[in-house]
């Protein structure tokens, strides 16, 4: 897969390189601080890049510029001047997949560059091998979001778009999926089991595979990445 990293800091950027490199399916085919632009017009040189990239790792310290930057990798502007970023990757074909690094995991940053478009946001500190694990969910057309956003994601869960679960996690099983639907709308394992006709003991068994996949320590925490992604939230609203 072939990854672009966009960033100001120089250090940071030789950091995802070195790691990148460590990985033999990822080839970095750009590594440059964040472009800039004119209003509607995509830098010509990085739109040439993005169009052969895979994924494109975007990193920076202010959420206002993150999002703007997003917004240009995402969405065909200046050919289709009236849509937003989704209408723009329904119609206008294949976009880039960005992947947020940033340092800042509150409400009004995580949910400003999911709205502009990015399908990806993790801390900057986190592990090289989270770090890669991101790249490589993006590629493979899924979603990725870090443990350390999900307070950000809990509390702007109705402002962000629906994201489907099987983009969001495709590296669960259909069963793992299935109970982590029934996991996000808060059913203990007894319920999963009976509605899924499993015995409770296969139901932990799937539930700690569960919290490996989406490297996360309990229920709670389970919870809460699939609600960000919409998962058990729709379910949810309907059941009160």
């Amino acid at each position: 897969m072939r990854l672009i990293i966009l960033d100001d800091d120089p250090v940071y950027r030789m950091g995802v390189r070195a790691a990148a490199e460590s990985d033999s399916a990822i080839a970095v085919v750009a590594e440059q601080s964040l472009p800039e632009w004119r209003p509607g017009r995509k830098p010509p040189a990085l739109a040439e890049l993005v169009a052969q990239s895979d994924v494109v790792l975007v990193g920076g310290p202010s959420p206002a510029r993150l999002a703007r930057t997003v917004r240009l990798l995402t969405s065909d502007a200046q050919r289709l001047p009236a849509l937003d970023a989704q209408q723009a990757r329904q119609r206008a074909g294949p976009v880039a997949r960005v992947l947020v690094a940033s340092d800042d995991g509150n409400t009004a940053a995580v949910v400003s560059v999911v709205r502009s478009g990015a399908m990806g946001y993790v801390m900057k500190s986190v592990s090289a091998r989270t770090l890669l694990r991101s790249v490589h969910l993006l590629a493979e057309g899924g979603a990725a979001f870090g443990a350390g956003v999900a307070e950000g994601l809990r509390g702007g869960l109705g402002m962000l778009p629906q994201l489907p679960s099987r983009l969001a996690f495709p590296n669960l099983t259909e069963r793992e999926r299935d109970i982590l639907e029934l996991l996000a709308l808060g059913w203990e394992n007894k319920r999963i089991a009976r509605r899924l006709v499993l015995a409770e003991k296969t139901v932990r068994n799937h539930i700690t595979g569960l919290f490996r996949k989406l490297e996360v320590p309990d229920r709670n925490a389970a919870m809460m990445r699939a609600r960000a992604v919409g998962i058990g939230v729709e379910q949810k609203a309907a059941e009160v």
